[in-house]
């Protein structure tokens, strides 16, 4: 009969950084976005012009994707974000985020679970 390898712990410190670093995010936000989260320009359609830009509704779809969060709780992560970096700017609600980003393609590649996952927003 097979037995199962056991695995023991020998640096508990270095153990224990390594679980708390799991749960910590970075998040940066380049100066480009925070000008171009708004549309300044008007469709010349009947109706509102969108609000939000197309780059607004990818980093928010990107973030519900890797975060794996429903619409509402993506708004409100989004949303403690920027209160916490001190970023004043409105967030897409749920809404308008479901219906604008079934017009978007957004890629994300396939990462396995056990590696790190980096998500950098620019302009491009």
């Amino acid at each position: 009969m097979k037995t199962k390898a056991q695995y023991k712990v020998r640096n508990w410190n270095a153990y224990d950084a390594s679980l708390k670093q799991r749960g910590s995010i970075t998040f940066w936000v380049n100066e480009e976005i925070i000008e171009q989260w708004r549309n300044q320009q008007k469709t010349g359609r009947k109706g509102a012009s969108n609000y939000y830009s197309d780059t607004a509704i990818a980093t928010m779809g990107t973030i519900q994707s890797v975060f794996h969060l429903p619409g509402r709780q993506a708004e409100g992560f989004l949303e403690s974000l920027f209160m916490l970096m001190g970023i004043e700017l409105a967030v897409p609600d749920h809404s308008t985020l479901s219906r604008r980003l079934s017009k978007l393609s957004v890629e994300l590649p396939v990462v396995p679970k056990d590696k790190a996952v980096h998500v950098v927003v620019d302009s491009t």
